[in-house]
C-alpha cells in the first residue's frame, strides 16, 4: 500500500461515497426467491463497510427471468408486469427490515443529509439507499401510476431500458432500438423517439420529485429530452462515446447538456462499455480515462461513480472501488475534486432534486 492507496482509504472513511447504479432491488428479489434471507446484511458486512460506500441508487430492473415469469401463453396479461414490480419492491422492503437500521431508505433531503454524513468509525456506518426504476415498463402505459411508486419510495427513474421489443406501451426509444423509429431524416428529429405518454411521465416525474435518468435513452430521445424537462437530469451509469464508441455511451453534446442543467454523470465500470477486448490497458486505467475526460468535458462538479456492478464488470465488488479512487489521485486529480467524484456530486445533485 503506497501513499495514494492510504489516502484513498482515508477519503472513503471520511467523505460520502456514492454509487449511482446497482441493480440491488432485483438482486435482493432474486436471492430471496431462491430462499435466501438477510441479503442486504451480507452485502453490508462484506462490502459496504469495507469500501466505505454509504449511498446507493438501487435499481429495480425487470430482467429476462422476471419478464418470463409475467408471460402466459406467450403474452403479457394486463397488470402482470406491474404486479411483478410490486413483488420485487415488497421483497426488498422485507430484506431492508432485517438490517435493523444499518441500511435505510432515502426519500427526502433530510434523510439524504443524515445518512451521507460520514463518521470515522465503521461501527457507526450506515448505508442510504434511494430507489430507482430502470425503465418504466411496470407502468404499462399509465404515467399516473408514478404517483403510487413515489409513495412506495421511488425517487429516480429512466424512461426506458435499451430495447423492449416484447413489451407494449414503451414510453421512449432506447439504445439498440431496431425498428427505425426515432431516426433522423432530412435533418429533422422524429418526435416518436419519446412517446406522448413518455412526455406525460417526464412532466409528472418533475412535479413529484423523481429525477430523470438518460442512461438508456437512444440518441434521438436524449436529443429531445431537454425540450420536455426543466430540472437537471442525470446519467446514472454511462461513459463518454468519444473515448469508447458504443450506443450506450454519451455524446459530448449530451454530456455538456447534463452539466449545463446541473446534473451528474456516473462513470460505468461495465467492461463492454469501457474497455476494448484487445486493449493493453487495465480496466482501472480505462475507468480513470473516462473520469478525466468527463471532468474536462462536463466539469468536476458533474462526474461521479455509477458502477453497475455484477457480471462482466471491471470491479469484482465494492471492496475494489478504492483502487479506482487511488488511481485518480495517482494520475494527479486533486483531492478536493476526488471527494466530489466519489460521492460529493451525487449528494449535491440529489439534495437539489429531493423535497
Amino acid at each position: 500500500m503506497d501513499y495514494f492507496d492510504w489516502y484513498a482509504a482515508y477519503l472513503h472513511k471520511t467523505s460520502p461515497v456514492a454509487d449511482a447504479h446497482f441493480d440491488l432491488v432485483t438482486e435482493v428479489y432474486e436471492r430471496r426467491l431462491r430462499g435466501e434471507r438477510g441479503v442486504l446484511n451480507r452485502y453490508y458486512k462484506k462490502e459496504f463497510q469495507k469500501s466505505g460506500v454509504n449511498l446507493i441508487i438501487a435499481s429495480l430492473f425487470l430482467g429476462t427471468d422476471e419478464l418470463n415469469d409475467c408471460m402466459e401463453n406467450g403474452i403479457f396479461p394486463k397488470g402482470a408486469v406491474l404486479k411483478k414490480s410490486l413483488e420485487m419492491l415488497a421483497a426488498f422492503y422485507a430484506d431492508l427490515e432485517e438490517t435493523k437500521g444499518k441500511v435505510q431508505l432515502i426519500t427526502d433531503r433530510e434523510s439524504l443529509v443524515r445518512l451521507t454524513t460520514k463518521r470515522s468509525h465503521s461501527r457507526h456506518h450506515t448505508v442510504g439507499v434511494l430507489l430507482y426504476l430502470e425503465g418504466l415498463d411496470m407502468l404499462e402505459g399509465k404515467p399516473e401510476l408514478l404517483r403510487c411508486f413515489y409513495v412506495l419510495g421511488v425517487r429516480g427513474a429512466a424512461l426506458c431500458w435499451n430495447y423492449r421489443k416484447e413489451l407494449q406501451n414503451v414510453l421512449a426509444k432506447g439504445c439498440f432500438a431496431e425498428d427505425g423509429v426515432g431516426k433522423q431524416e432530412n435533418g429533422i428529429k422524429d418526435l416518436g423517439a419519446i412517446m406522448d405518454k413518455g412526455v406525460q411521465a417526464l412532466f409528472l416525474m418533475e412535479k413529484l420529485g423523481i429525477f430523470v435518468d438518460v442512461s438508456h435513452l437512444g440518441r434521438e430521445a436524449a436529443w429531445l429530452l431537454p425540450s420536455f424537462t426543466k430540472k437537471p437530469f442525470a446519467a446514472t451509469h454511462a461513459n463518454a462515446d468519444a473515448l469508447f464508441a458504443h450506443e450506450r455511451n454519451l455524446t459530448d453534446e449530451t454530456i455538456k447538456e447534463i452539466a449545463r442543467r446541473g446534473g451528474v454523470i456516473g462513470v460505468n465500470s461495465y467492461t463492454k462499455h469501457t474497455l476494448h477486448e484487445n486493449s493493453k490497458k487495465s480496466g482501472i486505467d480505462a475507468l480513470c480515462d473516462q473520469v478525466i475526460y468527463l471532468i474536462k468535458t462536463a466539469g468536476e462538479n458533474h462526474v461521479g461513480y455509477g458502477l453497475d456492478l455484477g457480471w462482466g464488470n471491471i470491479l469484482a465488488d465494492y471492496t475494489e472501488l478504492q483502487k479506482l479512487t487511488a488511481s485518480l489521485l495517482r494520475r494527479g486529480v486533486a483531492a478536493a475534486t476526488v471527494k466530489k467524484i466519489i460521492g460529493g456530486n451525487w449528494v449535491r445533485y440529489l439534495g437539489e432534486m429531493l423535497r
